[in-house]
C-alpha cells in the first residue's frame, strides 16, 4: 500500500486517457499519489545472467510511446550534460516554481533543467528535476520528475513522478551485462531509462506488463513476452 501523499493538492485532476500522470489545473504543486516510498529501495538484480535474448518485433501499438521515450531520453540528456548557461527568465521562472512544488526529493543531490524534444508542444515549458545518488551507493533510478509550466514559468499544467518510490540500482559487478528492472508505470520503457543508459553506460532489461525490453545505448529494444 502506498503511504498518502506528501504534497498537498488544491486543484481540480483530471487523468488523461493513455498518459502515466494527471493534468492539473491551476497553480499547482506535483501530484506524488504514485509516490510512497521516501526511504531508498535497492531495485533487484538477478544473480546469475541468462544468455542475452535476440530483439523481435515490437507490438504496433506501442511504437509510437518507444519513440517518445527515446527522443524525450535524448533530449534530457542532451540538456543534462550540457555546459551550464543563462537561462531566460521564464524559464528560471519555471525552475523556480518545480523546485516550490516538489516536495518530497528522495535523498541525494537533485537538478533542473528545461528540456524541448523535437516535436514537443510550444504552448509551455518543459523542466525535469533529475536526482543523483552518490557514486558509491548506485544509479537512482527515482523518483525524478517531470514537469510542465505555463510560458511564464508561474503555473503547474502537469506533473508526474518517474517511479512509485525512491528505487537505487546498486552498482553491478558486471557492468557490461544489463541490469534487471522491473517498472509499472507504463507498458513500454521510459525516457528516464533511456537517460540513464547514456549517462551511466549501463544497459537495463526492463519488465512490464507488455513483455521484456533491453534499454541499451539510448536504444529500446523488444525482447518478447517472457
Amino acid at each position: 500500500m502506498y503511504r498518502k501523499a506528501h504534497l498537498i493538492v488544491r486543484w481540480k485532476v483530471h487523468e488523461m486517457i493513455g498518459k502515466r500522470g494527471f493534468w492539473i489545473v491551476g497553480l499547482v504543486a506535483l501530484s506524488a499519489t504514485a509516490a510512497g516510498c521516501t526511504m531508498p529501495q535497492k531495485a533487484q538484480q538477478a544473480p546469475d545472467q541468462a544468455p542475452p535474448q535476440q530483439a523481435v518485433a515490437m507490438p504496433a501499438d506501442l511504437q509510437q510511446a518507444v519513440r517518445d521515450a527515446e527522443s524525450w531520453g535524448h533530449a534530457l540528456y542532451d540538456s543534462y550534460t550540457a555546459p551550464t548557461a543563462a537561462n531566460d527568465k521564464a524559464v528560471e521562472r519555471a525552475i523556480a516554481t518545480v523546485h516550490q512544488s516538489v516536495k518530497d526529493h528522495c535523498s541525494g543531490t537533485y537538478r533542473a533543467v528545461a528540456v524541448m524534444a523535437p516535436g514537443a508542444p510550444k504552448d509551455r515549458i518543459v523542466i525535469y528535476d533529475i536526482g543523483e545518488a552518490p557514486a558509491a551507493q548506485g544509479i537512482m533510478l527515482g523518483r525524478h520528475y517531470r514537469v510542465e509550466t505555463t510560458l511564464d514559468g508561474k503555473g503547474v499544467l502537469l506533473g508526474e513522478p518517474s517511479t512509485t518510490g525512491c528505487v537505487i540500482l546498486p552498482p553491478a559487478a558486471d557492468a557490461a551485462a544489463p541490469s534487471a528492472i522491473a517498472h509499472d508505470l507504463s507498458p513500454t520503457p521510459n525516457e528516464y531509462h533511456v537517460f540513464l543508459s547514456l549517462m551511466y553506460g549501463r544497459s537495463f532489461e526492463i519488465a512490464t506488463q507488455a513483455g521484456h525490453w533491453l534499454v541499451e545505448h539510448g536504444k529500446i529494444s523488444y525482447l518478447g513476452r517472457s
